[in-house]
């Protein structure tokens, strides 16, 4: 079936189903690389240079320019720091202690917690519905990090509870970026300028924190995949919001999540506990009643 005779619900499908995919290989990624010597940072680094630069291409051969006006700098500065620099910082150094599973089953809390923060802030209104499903999306994770579900080891807590500000400052990006984004910029600028200062500012904290050297040549290729597909993902993400729009955009959260653990089986042989299937679906539900629109009488 052709896109043009396919069914107008299902036409958003496949792309979403190759982010969330794409975005569900990261901490495989990570975990690989980390397991032959490569620091958090450093592995955030290198896979940032790559993404930038195939953004500027791309750009370039589209004939889009990244404007570099102050407000302009000024956003990807905010963006880059919050959505790339301390997101990678929290969540890649504790991807190096809890398995690559549990950390999907946080993705759908970024969506979650950039509803709860824009209602806080008086951009959308806090309805029941949306309160609800962030609790129960906050419990599906505090479920994932109990005894028997997708935490192994109850020593790694504390780094799950690191991994957990990953969304957290997902979420804070999201609304900061809402606030300073300026007008009239194609959103492909947008995010190549700001996976760009990110990447700055995470090979910044890499040198602060000792980790920022030549590459080993072992892992050099995985790095090359890893920043090849996190360009792809940049693409096709802004495509999917402009196409889409924010709400099936979100939807993604899913597929990261199943797309998660399964990599983690898949390549390092994790097997969460039972409780792990409980707490997916209150990540599931949670996820559903903040973003999915509701329905009309």
């Amino acid at each position: 079936m052709t896109c043009d005779r396919m069914h107008p619900a299902l036409i958003p499908l496949p792309p979403l189903l190759l982010l969330g995919t794409i975005w569900g290989a990261t901490p495989a990624f990570v975990k690989h690389l980390g397991a032959i010597g490569w620091p958090p940072l450093l592995i955030a680094t290198s896979a940032g240079v790559v993404s930038t630069l195939i953004l500027f291409a791309v750009c370039r051969m589209r004939g889009i320019v990244v404007p570099a006006t102050p407000a302009h700098l000024r956003h990807y500065a905010v963006s880059g720091l919050f959505g790339l620099a301390l997101a990678n910082l929290v969540g890649f150094t504790a991807l190096q202690h809890v398995p690559a599973g549990f950390f999907s089953l946080l993705v759908p809390l970024s969506p979650m917690l950039t509803v709860l923060g824009a209602a806080m802030l008086g951009l959308e209104r806090a309805t029941r519905r949306r309160m609800l499903g962030t609790a129960l999306g906050l419990a599906g994770v505090l479920l994932a990090m109990s005894p028997g579900a997708a935490l192994p080891d109850p020593r790694v807590l504390p780094w799950a509870l690191l991994a957990a500000l990953t969304p957290v400052c997902y979420a804070a990006s999201n609304l900061l970026a809402v606030r300073l984004a300026p007008r009239g910029a194609p959103p492909l600028a947008l995010a190549t300028g700001t996976l760009a200062a990110g990447t700055v500012q995470v090979a910044v904290f890499a040198a602060l924190l000792g980790q920022l050297h030549l590459p080993p040549i072992d892992g050099l290729a995985i790095s090359a995949a890893q920043g090849a597909v996190t360009a792809l993902a940049f693409m096709i993400y802004f495509r999917s919001l402009g196409a889409h729009g924010g709400v099936v955009t979100s939807q993604t959260g899913y597929v990261v999540t199943l797309t998660g653990l399964a990599w983690g089986w898949a390549l390092f042989g994790e097997r969460p506990g039972w409780l792990t299937i409980p707490a997916a679906m209150l990540v599931f539900a949670g996820l559903a009643l903040v973003t999915l629109p509701a329905r009309k009488p």
